[in-house]
């Protein structure tokens, strides 16, 4: 079992510093929101594959950063060829027009594709693509091992709740088996009592309107289903694939037979068991959301 909730880092140096920063919370799907400095984006869809390979949903936070060597950022490139365009471009135009003010060296190197930042050989970038694909391997890593690290967290408060709902679905068997005796029991003696002022109260008539009444009344069936989804919890809890929307999906079947419970209820103590139910059911479908 693994939670949506971790955190992942790596960096290194070679020629550049870099770090990676991965970071996830729960999520409905997978939704990744991705922070790359200029020039690196040839990495997101990188990125985004290894995510979709590692996990199922959460929402993902990708930053990386990266910093040059200070000799490395000094080094520039001078485009001499066409420098050398604009100088003979400004004599020939300051011939024509003499009475603009001559072009000067310095504004001449301010002109775009002049000076250009000094760029790594094809080879050297391709090496760094390898490289710093490695190092988002180990954050991914990072990340999956502090993703099961709160999934583990999380194991012990899940079956402690699960324990709770087998507890009450045990107390409330108790009560329920003698259930439907209990409502014949007491309609029999209202029809006796009734017996001296409305003659004409058929006896079969009377008993098979109980025997309706028993029925709806009779809570068994959803205890029995509430006792196969506390099983079936177990299981899914045990589970190191992504179990997340199965148990929540189980979660809404334990809702459903806990109102049922409820409302089939004629006993005040039956009543506060099935409220406790609902009120646990709730509390585990609260920490089950952070599951993958």
């Amino acid at each position: 079992m693994e939670s949506m909730t971790g955190f992942g880092s790596a960096s290194g140096e070679n020629g550049i510093s870099w770090s990676w920063s991965l970071r996830s919370v729960n999520g409905k799907t997978m939704d990744v929101r991705v922070r790359l400095p200029s020039g690196y984006d040839f990495l997101e869809q990188i990125l985004r594959e290894k995510l979709r390979q590692n996990f199922v949903r959460g929402s993902f936070t990708v930053s990386l950063d990266v910093s040059a060597d200070a000799d490395k950022a000094a080094a520039f490139v001078i485009n001499e060829d066409l420098l050398k365009k604009l100088c003979r471009l400004a004599a020939e135009y300051q011939d024509k027009y003499p009475h603009l003010r001559p072009a000067s060296l310095d504004g001449l190197m301010n002109v775009r594709g002049v000076v250009e930042a000094a760029q790594d050989p094809k080879d050297a970038l391709e090496k760094r693509k390898e490289t710093l694909t490695a190092s988002l391997d180990e954050a991914v890593k990072a990340l999956k091992a502090s993703r099961k690290a709160e999934g583990l967290k999380m194991e012990a408060p899940l079956n402690d709740q699960i324990d709770k709902i087998e507890e009450l679905v045990k107390r409330a068997q108790t009560l329920a088996s003698l259930q439907p005796e209990r409502i014949r029991s007491a309609l029999k003696e209202r029809f006796d009592a009734l017996k001296d002022s409305a003659a004409n109260v058929s006896e079969d008539r009377f008993l098979q309107e109980v025997s309706v009444l028993m029925l709806r009344a009779d809570a068994r069936e959803e205890l029995d289903r509430l006792e196969a989804h506390v099983k079936t919890a177990r299981e899914l809890l045990t589970e190191t694939g992504a179990v997340g929307k199965k148990i929540d999906f189980l979660c809404q079947e334990f809702n459903r037979e806990a109102n049922t419970l409820c409302s089939k209820s004629s006993d005040i103590e039956l009543t506060k068991i099935g409220m406790a139910l609902k009120t646990v059911i709730d509390q585990f479908r609260e920490q089950i959301q952070n599951i993958e």
